[in-house]
């Protein structure tokens, strides 16, 4: 479905008034800037997704207050790590499940804290170097010198860290932190082979009872994966409410390691066969080229007509903001878990989640009544 609509731009309505159309059509997504609401009570997510997408793959900071419900604020300067589930433009904060952070040096387990980023892994940014689009986001991690990209697919997170030379390089899998309200029941991780690690996380927060399960693979064989329970080495394999994965690398310079991690509501084998289904090469710029595409299919469906570029950039920006959530909550097999906790097999239906109608009820979903039918 395709509506042209000659808007003129009001508080909470999407209008625009125009003479004429010098927008790229054909890419609308350029229009769209993440990092607005960002600031001040924006709450919403800054990262990579796709369009109603189970991944929103995004940095975190250190949790300093309401303002930082989605994990991360624009005032902020320090990323704790990139994690894979957030929620965006809520008055509470939650998830923030399977955090990875890269970094170089000595071995730490934990961020650190807002205080003292230096005692844990923790790193320093600048605005100046950091870029985000629809379906892609990039930062360089000053201390580490390290430049980190992210994009996704519906149900895989997909990284790229592009390392100095080093002889200590780490990657930390932390599925102790969460963001804002939440903290975590329990955790679990497991080493499969030399580029394979799968596990869960098991938490509570504004939603008391929440259970993702994951795997991840490397493009590069890791030397050595240390699993510890808070700060006890319990070996390559690990079942806590505290628990941290450190991965060791020896790097070159400019040496790039890709990860891969799939997400499922009901299994590790799951997320592995979404990974599978969904991003089944190596290929990090083509994840992103197609992540930007299914935005541009869905902002297509409503077609702005002005002069201004100022004016596209805040509509389609609005209309990319409806489409972070509700996300999908099953695996590509059709498998879900059911808020009975039990596992619905093959279901002939797309299941969702994250229905935050406390603050969509009166303009989001009125207008998924128009674009989005289907649903």
């Amino acid at each position: 479905m395709k509506l042209k609509i000659t808007l003129l731009l009001a508080a909470a309505i999407f209008i625009f008034g125009c003479t004429s159309n010098k927008l790229a059509s054909d890419d609308l997504a350029a229009y769209v800037d993440p990092f607005i609401g960002t600031d001040y009570h924006g709450h919403v997510f800054l990262g990579a997704n796709v369009p109603f997408g189970a991944v929103q793959l995004g940095p975190t900071n250190f949790m300093s207050g309401w303002d930082w419900c989605s994990g991360y604020h624009y005032s902020d300067s320090l990323i704790t790590g990139f994690s894979h589930l957030h929620l965006s433009g809520t008055g509470i904060g939650d998830l923030g499940d399977i955090s990875v952070m890269p970094y170089t040096g000595d071995l730490k387990l934990t961020p650190g804290s807002k205080e003292n980023a230096d005692e844990g892994f923790a790193s320093r940014y600048s605005h100046d170097n950091e870029k985000a689009t629809a379906g892609y986001y990039a930062v360089q991690l000053e201390d580490y010198d390290i430049k980190a990209e992210l994009t996704a697919s519906k149900r895989v997170g997909v990284h790229r860290y592009t390392f100095p030379k080093s002889e200590n390089a780490h990657i930390s899998i932390d599925l102790t932190t969460g963001i804002g309200w939440d903290s975590p029941v329990e955790g679990f991780i497991e080493q499969i082979d030399d580029t394979t690690i799968v596990g869960y996380r098991f938490s509570k927060g504004w939603s008391k009872d929440q259970r993702t399960w994951f795997a991840m693979r490397l493009s590069k064989p890791l030397s050595e994966l240390q699993v510890y329970d808070q700060d006890k080495l319990v070996g390559s394999k690990g079942k806590s409410k505290t628990i941290t994965a450190i991965l060791n690398f020896a790097t070159k310079a400019n040496d790039a390691v890709t990860i891969k991690v799939g997400i499922s509501p009901v299994s590790s084998e799951n997320a592995l066969e979404n990974m599978r289904a969904e991003v089944p090469h190596w290929d990090f710029d083509a994840v992103a080229k197609e992540a930007r595409s299914a935005w541009n299919d869905e902002l297509k469906k409503i077609t702005v007509k002005t002069n201004s570029e100022e004016e596209a950039r805040t509509f389609y920006t609005a209309m990319y903001h409806t489409m972070i959530a509700p996300i999908i909550f099953n695996d590509v097999n059709g498998d879900y878990r059911g808020t009975d906790k039990k596992v619905y097999k093959n279901a002939p239906f797309q299941n969702y989640t994250i229905f935050s109608l406390w603050d969509t009820y009166r303009a989001a979903h009125p207008l998924f009544t128009i674009f989005q039918t289907d649903k």
